[in-house]
């Protein structure tokens, strides 16, 4: 770990400027001298993960061991993110005990300090959202988090993705020669859930595995509130689904679990809405790819995946008919 003076690039500046002001803003940490060092190297596929910020562990001295997390948001992705609703959504679901507590927010830099979790703490694996244990105590997470004050940040996955639209234009090269059948159904779900009548609540809605992380005793914690929002809470379970389950059988698992008993009619839901959080995230990953300076990362690869895994849930045989059943 290095200590302040030496930044060998723009995010480590940025994260230089906010650990002064962070230890200079609390009593705690004034007298403390911070170094720092790259927590999680960006990673586009197969996991999207630290490429729309930068992350940094943390100690408040030469030697000891980083007990801070400093998460530091890329300017260039500052049209799809808001640091100040992402710091707000982390002290309320902090406050659930399901989340680092946040220290300090630096809004000159867009950098969230947290309070670190420690070794002990491992992103989930596909094995571990399976696992009844796992899948249950996430679910568990999203009903503590959605019975909670609103976050005061409204959002819809088929808003977002009109603005990626806009953002990338309608003759981007970077888009898929189907991208025209990818948007007529994502217009056509939207509007079969409008008709169904759609929730809202508060959700951390960003249920990557690398977002989900198990500690002692299979505890849970959530990290990056970057998409917290108040929003239909089937748009989270559906995409945690689509996350953590290759097959129906586990997901209709997770709907029993959510829902006291299964219903197919939130089943269907949580599909229409996993179709949105792939293309969604697709049409992210592009428009990062245009909008990032860090050219080694495979923005291209994950939005190949996410858009595959769209084209596969909207093209199976019987997928309009679950649209007539929201």
């Amino acid at each position: 770990m290095k200590p302040l003076g030496t930044p060998e690039d723009p995010s480590e500046r940025l994260a230089e400027a906010a650990l002064a002001d962070a230890f200079a803003a609390l009593p705690g940490l004034r007298d403390g001298v911070p170094h720092y060092a790259v927590a999680v190297p960006g990673l586009a596929s197969p996991s999207y993960h630290g490429v729309e910020s930068a992350t940094y562990r943390v100690a408040q001295a030469e030697g000891a061991e980083p007990s801070l997390f400093l998460k530091v948001s890329e300017p260039c992705a500052g049209s799809l993110l808001d640091p100040a609703a992402a710091f707000r959504a982390a002290h309320a679901i902090a406050a659930l005990g399901l989340a680092p507590e946040p220290l300090h927010f630096a809004a000159d830099q867009g950098a969230i300090l947290f309070r670190g979790l420690g070794p002990d703490w491992r992103p989930a694996t596909l094995d571990r959202l399976q696992d009844r244990d796992g899948m249950a105590r996430v679910i568990d997470a999203f009903r503590r988090i959605g019975a909670g004050e609103a976050l005061g940040r409204r959002w819809s996955v088929f808003e977002a993705i009109r603005d990626l639209r806009a953002l990338l234009g309608e003759g981007a090269d970077v888009l898929p020669p189907d991208a025209w059948f990818l948007f007529d159904w994502a217009e056509a779900i939207e509007a079969a859930l409008t008709a169904a009548g759609t929730d809202v609540r508060p959700a951390h809605a960003d249920p990557h595995a690398s977002n989900l992380l198990f500690g002692p005793g299979g505890a849970l914690q959530l990290v990056d509130f970057d998409m917290a929002c108040d929003t239909d809470p089937h748009y989270q379970l559906g995409a945690f689904l689509n996350e953590a389950c290759a097959f129906e059988t586990p997901m209709k698992a997770g709907i029993e679990m959510a829902e006291g008993t299964f219903r197919p009619e939130v089943f269907n839901r949580a599909r229409a809405y996993a179709a949105a959080d792939d293309l969604h995230w697709g049409l992210r990953a592009l428009a990062m790819d245009r909008l990032s300076p860090r050219r080694s990362l495979e923005f291209r690869k994950y939005a190949a995946w996410r858009l595959l895994r769209c084209r596969m849930l909207v093209g199976r045989p019987g997928f309009e008919e679950t649209m007539r059943a929201l």
